[in-house]
């Protein structure tokens, strides 16, 4: 099976900011995907947490499952990261890998979760991003493993939108970047970064020496915005007559002289009730088929549109069967379509006459400024082209509405079923980031029957001919008719008209505005209105000091009679409260539209009636016109958001006595009162020792990464916060970090970092927002130095403090023999893990990524023993030629090739070999501000499959060892001095011991020195049985206390199979550790095979053992372990339960121990396999010989008709939550 890239220690390290919003935080993304049906799926045994988390992702699941628990994923800044899923299928960051800064300053990442999605942002792009420049999708991690899948991980395609044309032209050659389509309605064209982090520094500013201020700008000059080029994915008898359109027809109006362009998965243009209605089709995807339909959701749509119904003799006609079609295929047969294929069928749709559009697909929830929506606003601008939009399926949560339907300018469609209830999958608005009502209107999208692409099995199959399928997906194509038919009859319309009029026609059924819109959509009255409105009555966003602001509505009564509009508008808060009384006020509450004249009625808004504790925010109501009898004839939607008053905020940081080059990142200012629905998201500035800010009144964390060098020149690093600051009036508050207090962890014996994560999460009174920090760092040539500062007990929420360790004891040694007192070295290698990987990757047939990967050794020197030394300067090979290191080690300082991080290939191929080819036995590297020598290519992409696969690397002919850079001068210094050749003595240990703590504080952070004595350790000997040898590839502990909700991974070092790895864990009461591993063994060219993977709780008792792979793989119970208070953790998905109604018969797959490997069974006639252990390769083993062959199985489960049933893959936990 396939396994994971391992991790690289020695590069991976980093600090991660945590910040959690569940709403109104104002972050646009592209990726699209279809309203399709939403499905079941089993429970989970697990109690979730309160806290906000990102939601369970099925395709990602299924894509990190493929990769073997995690799929490495680059950003824009080069940077990569490892993503995983825990046990709901939600993502997590298992690993971090920095790509090297020019300053060689640690690189904070900062994590938001919202919407459901995870983001990681690094510190130096934050800013970029706070200021609108680069767009949050950027760092989407969904979004990002997808076009990892699709074989796009060597580079970020992305969209640059432009300030003017000679922009455009200018940076789209920068270093780095590759060109795309032009996308004209939106000033801007697709671009391809390559991932290696060119791009990053070009625009970032390539030397230290750069200011910062002009780092953050960069070649980015003339650029507007910078958005990800995602991949989007696709999401009649009875819902025809229930919107009216029989009626339509009775009248004359069926859609005849109206062009309806359908932008999805192509058409199939022999179908018997669209082919006669094309007029013209344009593949936007490079299809070898051109548009044909190989999904088959864009026939269906297309069909309900405008199906003639010959294939049902009539009965199944769509809504405008008069109607011509233009297909757009932006999707491929796959589902997969790119945001730029998108824009540019838009375009295209928009100037080839198309009155109507039809977008069945959509993205994330946005604020409606994403490259969407802005060239679905601009185009209907341009041209009056309606563009209809399904509101996205995922249920019953506020704020849901996606791209492009969050445009100001779209038609947004809900869905109801045949009685005009709710569908339960249908998105909820408002818009988020100012609160605005979408969607805009409903139809139908239940168990809709229309056409079926031959060849297709989308839906649930009628017959040959058609298909039922849900999904607003389904209701928009029902609106998009109802628009052609309106454009038929009144062709002097607008688009914008269009909308006007079918929404103020339609019928109101009695739910929220946020969920049905102005009702749905009713042709019966949209085909025969006396009263047309015309005007806009959205006031936008205002701001403080309000004055009163009037926008006007005009009513034209097309009738030979005056007609008397009795008026009234119910406008509410956000959370459902009546506006303040006169804060919106008509001109009047009766209107006479005279025959076949116009009346004008003013609506004013007045923000001042709301003083000081008002309720600032959006608001959302309908302008009512009544007829005499009280009936509804029409409905004018009403928007605006107000705002409060803000206060300057400032933040100064005084740096600790003696700092020098002291280095700021970005400032957070996130509101951790109640106050949640007037803030876009968290404010974040460019980091200065000052730093202010307009924020409205409340209460806020402040926080702000520092680094800066001690009086010895070495890095220090922390972030500082302010957890409560009260913002009533200008306010200033100060993070003294001259009160800083050191954060460390000492053993009874030397170790070495082998692994740690400090975090803050500061959590705020509703729980919806979440801030905070986690500084993560791996292996590195030298220790680091961490630093907090402690706070007072919080009042508003709760704050926590998490920190992690995993240290190991020295796995080589150096020390000066001779005269004088032998001296410590501090050597370290480029990683203590016994071997590193690299994961080839390539495309299938069918389009699914397959891979291999190899171990790669790391060589070692003996574990004792006497070694003399040599020192050759850089390692030229002129100075290689003056020294005779004949058996002995070589000191280099490389200083062109290693800064903060060596070019390992330069290092290995240029300096190591030399050395090697001059008899040496090892190479001793250090450099001023060397961190971390880096490492072989982790990824390769393979164009053609896996014969055009580059040789597989190695780490180097000799081994390589660090030392800090003050410890080489002092041996340069004594090498230079003595005339005997100095001598080393080397000692280290094949495996080391490992120690690993965790250490919880709630509600402050204290000033905590952490000392460990012998009895506080509890001893777990965790050994690894092989019946060849192979590699523990994926080491990792976990401890949950009670009453915490979720612990982090803590990473351990890796090693041979067949050892025995000591390990020490800090005795916590009333906790659980959890063990998972997961190993492969070593075949042919040391590609590994036959991966597993396994899962291990324990309720330590001073000594225990794991034996791993012990004993077959079997069905059974997994073991319920408890502390003896009868605190437990979630051990995953239940096994054999019950939930309602519905029983789920599956079951695990355990060792022999118990311990757990995968769950399998059969649930709703769907495979469902939660691939924790990868199920064993049934194919052969590649090798340089035979490098065709793919060891991945085919598996197939067939039911008893001979038919496969459809299989779902999820990747088991990482991390679980608390179930008591």
């Amino acid at each position: 099976m396939r396994s994971s890239a391992r991790k690289g220690t020695g590069r991976r390290w980093g600090a991660v900011t945590v910040g959690l919003t569940v709403f109104g935080m104002l972050v646009p993304s592209t990726t699209t995907h279809a309203a399709e049906p939403v499905r079941q799926t089993p429970p989970s045994g697990v109690a979730q947490a309160n806290n906000p988390k990102a939601v369970a992702n099925e395709d990602l699941a299924r894509i990190v499952s493929a990769s073997g628990g995690s799929v490495p994923v680059t950003l824009i800044t080069g940077d990569k990261l490892h993503v995983g899923v825990d046990d709901d299928g939600k993502p997590v960051v298992r690993d971090t890998e920095s790509a090297p800064r020019p300053d060689g300053l640690p690189v904070v990442f900062h994590t938001l979760t919202r919407q459901g999605k995870l983001y990681v942002v690094p510190d130096d792009a934050l800013t970029l991003v706070g200021k609108g420049m680069l767009d949050w999708s950027l760092f989407d991690l969904s979004q990002l493993v997808t076009l990892v899948e699709a074989g796009k991980g060597d580079t970020v395609p992305v969209l640059v939108t432009y300030t003017d044309t000679a922009a455009a032209d200018k940076t789209r050659k920068v270093a780095g970047a590759s060109g795309g389509r032009t996308l004209p309605s939106i000033n801007g064209r697709s671009l391809n970064i390559a991932d290696d982090g060119r791009w990053w520094q070009e625009v970032r500013g390539k030397t230290a020496s750069t200011p910062a201020a002009a780092r953050s700008a960069g070649s980015l000059t003339g650029v507007k915005k910078v958005w990800l080029n995602g991949l989007a994915h696709v999401d009649l008898e009875q819902s025809v007559p229930q919107i009216g359109a029989p009626v339509a027809w009775e009248r004359g109006y069926d859609g005849t002289g109206v062009t309806v362009a359908v932008l999805d998965t192509g058409i199939d243009a022999t179908h018997p009730d669209v082919s006669a209605s094309i007029a013209g089709q344009v593949d936007f995807t490079g299809s070898p088929t051109g548009a044909k339909d190989g999904h088959g959701h864009g026939t269906h749509v297309a069909s309900t549109v405008l199906g003639s119904g010959a294939a049902s003799k009539g009965l199944r006609k769509g809504v405008a069967p008069g109607a011509k079609l233009l297909v757009g295929k932006v999707c491929d047969d796959s589902g997969q379509c790119p945001d730029d294929g998108i824009i540019a069928a838009m375009d295209w749709a928009a100037h080839s006459g198309a009155k109507i559009v039809n977008m069945s697909l959509g993205g994330d929830p946005t604020d409606g400024t994403d490259p969407m929506s802005q060239a679905l606003n601009e185009l209907s601008r341009a041209t009056g082209t309606l563009f209809v939009v399904a509101a996205g399926n995922s249920g019953l949560t506020p704020q849901k509405v996606v791209a492009p339907g969050s445009a100001d300018d779209a038609l947004t469609v809900a869905a109801v079923d045949k009685s005009d209830e709710m569908a339960s999958f249908s998105n909820r608005g408002p818009r988020i980031g100012d609160g605005a009502a979408k969607p805009d209107i409903a139809a139908p999208g239940v168990d809709i029957v229309a056409a079926r692409a031959a060849g297709t099995t989308m839906g649930t199959p009628v017959d040959q001919y058609y298909t039922t399928a849900s999904g607003t997906s389904m209701a928009t194509p029902h609106v998009a008719g109802a628009a052609a038919i309106v454009a038929q009859q009144h062709p002097e319309l607008t688009g914008q008209q269009i909308k006007a009029l079918l929404m103020s026609t339609a019928t109101d059924l009695g739910h929220d505005l946020y969920a049905q819109g102005a009702g749905r959509v009713d042709l019966a009255t949209a085909t025969d209105p006396q009263v047309i409105p015309k005007g806009n009555l959205n006031f936008g966003r205002q701001a403080y000091p309000h004055s009163p602001v009037t926008k006007k509505i005009t009513y034209t009564n097309h009738a030979d009679k005056a007609i008397t509009l009795h008026l009234e508008a119910p406008v509410s808060f956000a959370d459902g409260r009546p506006a303040a009384a006169g804060m919106f006020t008509l001109g009047t509450d009766k209107v006479i539209v005279p025959a076949n004249g116009s009346a004008e009625v003013s609506v004013t808004l007045d923000g001042g009636v709301l003083g000081t504790d008002g309720a600032y925010g959006g608001y959302n109501g309908l302008l009512k016109a009544r007829d005499d009898s009280g009936k509804i004839q029409l409905s004018s939607g009403i928007h605006t958001f107000v705002e409060a008053q803000k206060f300057p905020l400032t933040l100064h940081v005084v740096p600790p006595t003696g700092a020098t080059d002291v280095h700021y990142g970005s400032a957070t200012f996130t509101p951790v009162d109640d106050q949640v629905h007037l803030h876009a998201g968290p404010t974040y500035a460019t980091g200065a020792d000052t730093v202010t800010e307009q924020l409205f009144r409340g209460v806020y964390a402040a926080q702000i990464p520092v680094t800066w060098r001690n009086a010895a020149g070495e890095w220090q690093q922390a972030e500082p916060m302010a957890p409560e600051v009260s913002l009533t009036r200008a306010t200033t508050v100060s993070l003294d970090l001259r009160k800083a207090k050191p954060l460390s962890v000492q053993y009874p014996e030397s170790t070495e970092t082998y692994m740690a994560s400090d975090s803050v999460n500061r959590v705020s009174a509703t729980g919806q927002w979440t801030t905070g920090t986690v500084v993560s760092l791996g292996y590195r040539v030298s220790e680091s130095n961490w630093w907090v500062l402690p706070t007072g007990k919080v009042s508003i929420g709760t704050l926590t403090h998490d920190f992690y360790s995993s240290r190991t004891t020295p796995v080589v040694t150096l020390r000066t023999t001779g005269r004088g007192v032998p001296t410590s070295l501090s050597a370290r290698y480029g990683t203590p893990d016994a071997a590193l990987s690299e994961t080839q990757m390539w495309l299938k047939d069918d389009g699914d990524p397959s891979f291999r990967e190899a171990s790669i050794p790391v060589p070692r020197l003996p574990i004792k023993g006497h070694l003399p030394v040599v020192e050759a300067g850089t390692g030229s090979a002129a100075e290689l030629a003056n020294v005779d290191a004949r058996g002995k080690l070589v000191l280099l300082t490389p200083t062109g090739i290693c800064q903060a991080t060596c070019d390992f290939t330069r290092l290995r191929d240029e300096r190591v070999a030399a050395a090697a080819a001059a008899g040496a036995v090892g190479v001793l590297v250090a450099a001023p501000d060397l961190t971390s020598l880096g490492r072989p290519t982790e990824l390769d992409q393979c164009p053609d499959g896996p014969k055009s696969c580059p040789a597989i690397q190695s780490y180097g002919p000799l081994p390589i060892v660090t030392l800090p850079y003050d410890r080489a001068e002092s041996l340069v210094k004594r090498i230079r001095s003595e005339r005997s050749p100095v001598e080393l003595s080397v000692g280290g240990s094949v495996v080391p011991k490992v120690y690993a703590a965790r250490y919880h504080d709630e509600g402050q952070i204290k000033p905590d020195s952490y000392r460990v004595a012998k009895d506080d350790l509890d001893q777990v000997d965790l050994h690894f049985h092989a019946a060849q040898p192979g590699d523990v590839h994926q080491l990792a502990w976990m401890q949950f206390l009670r009453n915490t909700p979720i612990a982090s991974q803590v990473t351990l070092p890796s090693l041979p199979t067949r050892q025995t790895l000591t390990t020490f864990v800090k005795r916590q009461n009333d906790a659980i550790s959890r063990f998972t591993a997961s190993w492969a063994d070593r075949g042919a060219d040391s590609f590994l095979t036959h991966n597993r993977s396994e899962a291990n709780d324990l309720v330590l008792t001073g000594k225990d053992d794991i034996h791993w792979n012990a004993g077959p793989s079997v069905p059974g119970a997994i073991p319920q372990v408890q502390t003896k208070s009868g605190f437990s953790v979630g051990a995953g998905p239940c096994s054999g339960c019950r939930q309602g109604d519905t029983f789920y018969p599956t079951i695990y797959l355990t060792d022999s121990s118990g311990g757990r490997q995968a769950l399998i069974g059969i649930v709703n006639d769907e495979l469902i396999t939660h691939d924790f252990a990868d199920i064993p390769a049934c194919g052969p083993t590649p090798s340089s010989t035979s490098p065709n062959l793919d060891y991945t199985c085919d598996l197939a489960l067939l039911n008893a008709s001979g038919h496969e049933i459809e299989r779902r893959t999820e990747h088991l936990p990482d991390e679980s939550y608390i179930s008591q």
